[in-house]
């Protein structure tokens, strides 16, 4: 699988994933013929000043999409953002394609190189072959019922920063949409961070390796923390059937899984874990993430206290989720 430019000739299969897939409509203006495919492509698909938009090709057709269009420039003239979309057809789903085709685009956008853009699993040569239009900051969204798509955004390295409610109306039901982004320099300050010293790796002094959280029902709590790991700027790991994993910048990273073994509903109140604490990087993102925590599924815990409920010297905020699980945001002063 590789990535390349779109052509005149994909509009016959373009036009038969459409045709296939109802959520095609929502990514595009409806394709009601062949002409119509062509048309969209060359207006919308081919190279072009103002955007980038790359075909994931599998078995020599298409099978997904990249795209970064350009939408402001700076006082100098040159592109300063980019709104990046994506969509791919199911056959490619689940095998973490897609991921690597966004990392590896928003990377080029960016103008910077990480070791997650190397994959073996789909040829981006062609990036290395085209100049960087280096954007400062790239944005894109994704509805809250989409969680896949979410977890797209988070492996290429983008940190949610808020949802507006309602923000699409389809068939009669509204949809809450999130909106996320990444400077440049984002992916850098993660993976170069250093201690006071500025040699040491911070991973090197940390002392918790990884956490591992049991729920009872994986389908459902994944909804509540899916945005509150991205709010908190973790990284998807790992994924398997009903289980995933967090990187943080440190190294450490968190597991949620349902296991077979699991017996039992969960009491914090019971000899073992009470709730779990995470660093959060301002007052400001705490406060966010506040406002936006009972949409995600969290109910917060000594509201009345907030944000000193731990002490007058002590910024956090404590939430719990559906199966009672609380966690604790900390601000350190």
């Amino acid at each position: 699988m590789f990535l390349r430019w779109w052509r005149p000739d994909d509009a016959e299969a373009l036009l038969e994933i459409y045709r296939q897939n109802s959520d095609m409509k929502r990514q595009m203006p409806a394709l009601d013929s062949l002409t119509d495919a062509e048309n969209f492509i060359q207006h919308h698909y081919l190279p072009a000043e103002n955007h980038a938009v790359f075909c994931l090709e599998d078995g020599g057709k298409p099978a997904g999409c990249v795209a970064v269009e350009f939408t402001a420039h700076n006082d100098d003239g040159a592109w300063d953002r980019g709104w990046v979309s994506y969509w791919n057809a199911p056959l490619v789903r689940g095998r973490g394609l897609m991921k690597i085709a966004v990392r590896a685009v928003c990377d080029w956008a960016l103008g910077e190189y990480s070791a997650d853009s190397d994959s073996t699993l789909v040829d981006t040569e062609l990036l290395g072959e085209l100049n960087s239009p280096k954007l400062r900051r790239l944005e894109l969204g994704y509805r809250t019922n989409n969680p896949a798509s979410g977890k797209v955004a988070a492996a290429a390295g983008f940190t949610m920063e808020g949802i507006e409610r309602e923000k699409f109306l389809y068939d009669g039901q509204t949809f809450d949409a999130v909106n996320a982004a990444r400077l440049r320099g984002d992916i850098l300050r993660v993976n170069n961070q250093t201690n006071a010293l500025g040699s040491v790796p911070v991973a090197s002094s940390v002392m918790v390796h990884h956490v591992e959280l049991w729920t009872a029902d994986f389908g459902s709590v994944l909804a509540e923390w899916s945005p509150l790991m991205n709010a908190l700027g973790a990284r998807v790991g790992a994924e398997w059937e009903k289980g995933i994993s967090w990187k943080g910048a440190d190294g450490s990273y968190l597991v949620l899984e349902e296991s077979p073994d699991v017996r039992g509903g969960l009491c914090r109140t019971n000899p073992g874990m009470n709730h779990l604490a995470l660093n959060v990087g301002s007052r400001k993102k705490l406060d966010e993430i506040r406002q936006n925590a009972l949409g995600w599924g969290w109910q917060e815990l000594f509201a009345e206290k907030y944000p000193h409920a731990g002490g007058d010297e002590h910024t956090a905020l404590y939430l719990e989720n559906s199966e009672g699980f609380e966690v604790e945001l900390v601000v350190e002063n």
